[in-house]
């Protein structure tokens, strides 16, 4: 039996209606499985992006099918990242996680942005999705991968994803780890 492959669209779309987008859940697994599970060799680049933006301009100025370049911090959740999908979220730079609020106390998780008011960080969150020639998300997990981690800041480029339901995918080509990250010493 020939088990289903599964697009970023329907692994967003289980996170949008299941999750909570800050401190109360991480993010679902999904249980089907498909895709392969090697990440492209050419993902991860030495060089921002050229013309690299925040979330939020790019949420408010692109459409489906545009090339898109933004920068941000993983983060959004509890857990930012799908424990079973090449799939995260990744948050706005302009938004301040806990971690940035100067009280090392205050929040065990900051990565979830729980002291941004949740109307606002929805706004500020986009769906990162690392997808198999088809369009298909890769079956791996990039925190197990070891390649992300919350909190961190990065650039993503790729391709705005049509959706039905308002949710903000992209499908990444490339991903920068920018240097002299303010955060890099708590990000664990």
């Amino acid at each position: 039996m020939k088990s289903k492959q599964i697009s970023c669209a329907y692994i967003i779309a289980a996170l949008i209606v299941i999750t909570p987008l800050a401190c109360e859940q991480s993010a679902p697994t999904p249980t089907k499985t498909g895709a392969t599970s090697a990440l492209p060799q050419d993902l991860f680049i030495t060089q921002a992006p050229a013309g690299a933006v925040g979330v939020l301009q790019v949420r408010q100025s692109a459409k489906a099918g545009d090339r898109v370049a933004m920068i941000g911090r993983v983060g959004g959740s509890v857990n930012p990242f799908v424990s079973n999908r090449a799939v995260f979220t990744m948050v706005d730079a302009s938004m301040k996680s806990c971690a940035e609020m100067g009280d090392d106390d205050h929040c065990p998780t900051p990565a979830d942005y729980c002291c941004v008011p949740k109307e606002e960080l929805s706004k500020a969150i986009a769906y990162v999705c690392i997808t198999d020639p088809t369009g298909k998300a890769l079956s791996m997990s990039l925190a197990a991968d070891g390649s992300l981690k919350p909190l961190m800041w990065i650039a993503v480029e790729g391709t705005l994803q049509p959706t039905d339901g308002g949710a903000f995918i992209v499908n990444a080509t490339h991903i920068y780890k920018m240097p002299n990250d303010p955060l890099a010493s708590k990000v664990k």
